[in-house]
């Protein structure tokens, strides 16, 4: 179970780099046996999921022709088929990737399988997760200089809902001052409850009252509109 570091936001060749070199890095100690590393982390348990990751990646290189797999005398070698789609998944999410090659040998491209787990995914988020992740492959393809925060995983469909579509919020808003507003309040409910405090219910007519009563005292004292006063 190795960490994957994209501190400072490097390029997708920058991260290969450092997979590469904690991976190199881990085969110094590949002979250790993993129960033991379990039983020295110790984990917390849980029945419910894997405790160091819920999400495997396989990927299977290019098998040589047949006959050439293993020169054995009266013996052909095949590879076996790919798990069949009744697999049962092991962790939340299992992505198992085989290359492919011509008959020169060059790259044929890549076949894949995900499998999930039924009662987190449901078949529509699973494509989902899967065309995001194509997108993002062909991205890093085509320019792998690319920064790891400049790869939008979002499709131009998926962009559009999130940003545009999930935010039209606005309503319309009436124009006016605050006591206009106030006032305008106090003719359509003059009975209901404006303000509570503690025990105390004002009504918006009582609270226009006691408004008004507030402003005759200000004026009363020379404040005009516009000046500042303490309350």
């Amino acid at each position: 179970v190795l960490r994957a570091d994209v501190g400072g936001n490097p390029s997708f060749g920058e991260l290969l780099g450092r997979v590469r070199e904690a991976d190199l890095a881990a085969y110094a100690h590949q002979d250790l046996p993993f129960e033991r590393l379990v039983d020295d982390l110790n984990p917390a348990r849980s029945m419910g999921r894997n405790p160091l990751f819920q999400v495997t990646l396989s990927v299977q290189g290019a098998q040589r022709e047949r006959g050439r797999l293993w020169d054995l005398p009266e013996l052909e070698v095949t590879p076996l088929a790919p798990a069949s789609e009744t697999t049962a998944a092991r962790v939340d999410l299992s992505l198992d990737l085989n290359e492919h090659r011509d008959e020169e040998g060059a790259p044929a491209g890549m076949v894949g399988a995900l499998l999930y787990a039924v009662d987190l995914f449901d078949e529509v988020t699973a494509r989902g997760l899967s065309e995001r992740l194509v997108r993002v492959l062909e991205r890093v393809a085509a320019d792998p200089d690319v920064r790891v925060g400049e790869i939008d995983v979002l499709g131009e469909g998926e962009r559009s809902r999130v940003v545009e579509r999930w935010n039209e919020t606005a309503v319309p808003v009436v124009s006016g001052s605050l006591a206009g507003l106030f006032e305008a309040q106090v003719g359509r409910a003059r009975d209901a409850v404006a303000v509570i405090g503690g025990d105390r219910r004002w009504s918006y007519a009582e609270l226009d009252a006691a408004a008004d009563r507030v402003a005759r005292g200000l004026v009363a004292r020379g404040v005009g509109r516009g000046d500042l006063v303490g309350v």
